[in-house]
């Protein structure tokens, strides 16, 4: 089974909605690809996988990146990760960041 660099859920669709909630979420992590690419200069971003960890190696955000993704993050989809994740869990790794912003933008999130 071949995934593309996106898809953090089962990529097939079905009748309940699952494939347009595994498109969003899969929108959500391209989007967020491109926002740690930029705030890190590192185009290599753009291709990390979903269970990857954001904090410690390859991607290595230190807190002023960090603080630089949340700010996108909450200029891109109007998601204040901080102030609703006190434990910032969502931060644990790029799926389970692009989750946690899918779920709270629903409608909302204007990706650019």
């Amino acid at each position: 089974m071949t995934a593309a660099p996106g898809d953090a859920g089962t990529g097939a669709g079905s009748a309940d909605g699952a494939g347009s909630a595994d498109a969003a979420v899969t929108a959500v992590t391209d989007e967020i690809r491109g926002i740690l690419a930029a705030a890190t200069g590192r185009p290599e971003m753009l291709g990390i996988p979903a269970d990857m960890p954001l904090f410690g190696p390859p991607v290595g955000l230190d807190s002023l990146t960090g603080t630089l993704l949340l700010r996108e993050i909450h200029r891109q989809f109007r998601v204040d990760v901080a102030g609703e994740d006190l434990n910032l869990d969502a931060l644990a790794t790029l799926g389970s960041l692009a989750a946690f912003v899918g779920e709270r933008a629903g409608g909302r999130n204007e990706v650019s």
